[in-house]
């Protein structure tokens, strides 16, 4: 499992504990924690993107 695929199943595991909780403190925090997953997947992707493009770039070897 890739660090994409780890990210997407977190995201969907808070999502369903979410939903399942009745207590709105759980329920808002479990909301506000898929909030950081999702903005860590993204950051995750855009660090991989760049360590990409300084590969590729052979002027900043």
């Amino acid at each position: 499992m890739d660090d994409n695929e780890n990210g997407l199943w977190l995201e969907k595991k808070v999502a369903d504990m979410s939903q399942k909780q009745t207590a709105y403190e759980n329920r808002a925090f479990l909301i506000a924690m898929k909030k950081v997953v999702q903005e860590q997947n993204k950051r995750s992707e855009q660090l991989k993107g760049e360590v990409d493009g300084r590969l590729w770039n052979h002027e900043q070897w």
